[in-house]
């Protein structure tokens, strides 16, 4: 049955006030573009925001980390084997983390640290009504290149701004402009992933990647080191193949060096050399002899020695654990004590930090363990230290057990006492 033309005039200035604005005068809401999310991120904390958008340099054919290694070879040998480079899809547990975060509608948040790049987003923030950051308006970026977002944490996100390639020196002779960039040299290169503090209870998310505060008032920036004096050792050689000698630095990012998959392990076993742990653990010496029956302690004294930065940093489910042990000659146990540090939290059914005992930059400890000699034979004493980026716990929520390294022994001591 055909409708009453009424109706349908009736209906078409329905559509027509929907286009124009309502009937008050309001002009329709505005649909949002690149350009937008271009301004809101200038509005927000580097945090809430990636790495502004760059045009590829004249004389390249692309951004990627691959394109810089057909020159810079050693340092992209570097890079490929860094926690930079597996920042995201070699990383099971930010993996597991970002389906958590997907769901909630903050994973964004989290893309912007590990794929930081503007031009490595599929889609960009331009708007977040109310401040919901669960519930931000996307828009597709017409400067989305997937190649580049599988490279992570890539060398555009340092040496590239505004279409021009920055470097330390700025006067050599490369197939491409360079332009001297200080900021290669400050700690701001880094803390704009690694300073990110935010607490949105009502969505049961916490952000405490503090590390650049804790180096603000550290004993190492007074000093006068910064970040990459122990995160890029120096290193003189050719930026290129059969280039001049000159100071510059390694690039494997080391981190803890605990390797984020099985098969990684071997690739980081030659920079152990180049990255001491941040914590220094001194065992007391042990007695000479002991007789049967008799009372002692044995003490240990750690140290955040190495580190301009609490121990540990970044991530709140680091932690390292410190055991001791005392055993008979058989090696049954008589006594162990066990010292979990850094920050322990409650995530579920709310966030709640529940203790924090981190080590600030040289702080020393003393942990001591008494126990009674055996009857005879010997005491044997263990000190045992090892770095954790993840629960036991956490690692089986997350359905990980054997597909991810949850941590690694750095450090091991023995001795024996004999008991007559």
């Amino acid at each position: 049955m055909p409708r009453p033309k009424v109706q349908v005039v009736l209906q078409l200035l329905g559509v027509a006030a929907l286009l124009l604005g309502a009937g008050d005068g309001t002009p329709p809401p505005k649909a949002l573009n690149w350009e937008d999310a271009r301004a809101h991120a200038k509005t927000r904390p580097r945090y809430l925001r990636p790495v502004p958008y760059t045009p590829v340099p004249t004389d390249l054919p692309d951004l990627t980390a691959a394109t810089c290694g057909k020159c810079h070879v050693e340092i992209y040998e570097e890079w490929k084997v860094s926690t930079h480079a597996r920042a995201w899809k070699d990383d099971l547990q930010f993996l597991a983390e970002l389906e958590k975060s997907e769901k909630q509608g903050v994973g964004w948040l989290c893309m912007n640290c590990h794929t930081p790049l503007t031009n490595q987003l599929p889609r960009l923030v331009a708007d977040l009504p109310g401040d919901r950051w669960d519930r931000p308006t996307f828009v597709p970026n017409p400067n989305f290149d997937p190649v580049l977002q599988d490279e992570a944490i890539t060398c555009a996100t340092c040496h590239v701004e505004d279409g021009v390639i920055l470097g330390p020196y700025g006067n050599t002779v490369a197939p491409h402009a360079v332009k001297k960039s200080d900021k290669l040299l400050g700690p701001e290169v880094c803390t704009q992933c690694h300073q990110a503090q935010a607490q949105r209870l009502e969505l049961n998310l916490i952000c405490v990647f503090n590390t650049g505060a804790e180096w603000e008032a550290s004993p190492q920036k007074k000093q006068g080191k910064i970040c990459q004096s122990c995160h890029m050792p120096e290193v003189t050689r050719g930026l290129v193949g059969g280039g001049p000698p000159r100071k510059t630095r390694r690039h494997w990012f080391g981190g803890s060096l605990i390797p984020k998959q099985p098969g990684f392990a071997a690739e980081l076993e030659p920079l152990m050399a180049h990255y001491p742990p941040g914590l220094s653990v001194r065992p007391a010496k042990a007695p000479k002899r002991l007789k049967p029956g008799e009372k002692a302690e044995w003490a240990v004294e750690i140290q955040n020695q190495e580190a301009g930065h609490y121990l540990p940093t970044g991530d709140p489910e680091r932690f390292l654990l410190i055991v001791l042990r005392a055993k008979d000659q058989s090696g049954a146990l008589l006594a162990e004590r066990t010292e979990r540090i850094g920050i322990d939290y409650q995530w579920y059914p709310e966030i709640k930090k529940l203790s924090e005992n981190r080590l600030a930059p040289k702080e020393r400890r003393r942990y001591g363990l008494q126990f009674v000699a055996p009857a005879s034979g010997e005491v044997r004493l263990e000190v045992e230290a090892s770095r954790w980026r993840i629960s036991q716990q956490n690692l089986e929520y997350h359905h990980l057990d054997g597909r991810y390294v949850p941590g690694q022994t750095f450090y091991r001591n023995q001795q024996q006492i004999p008991v007559r």
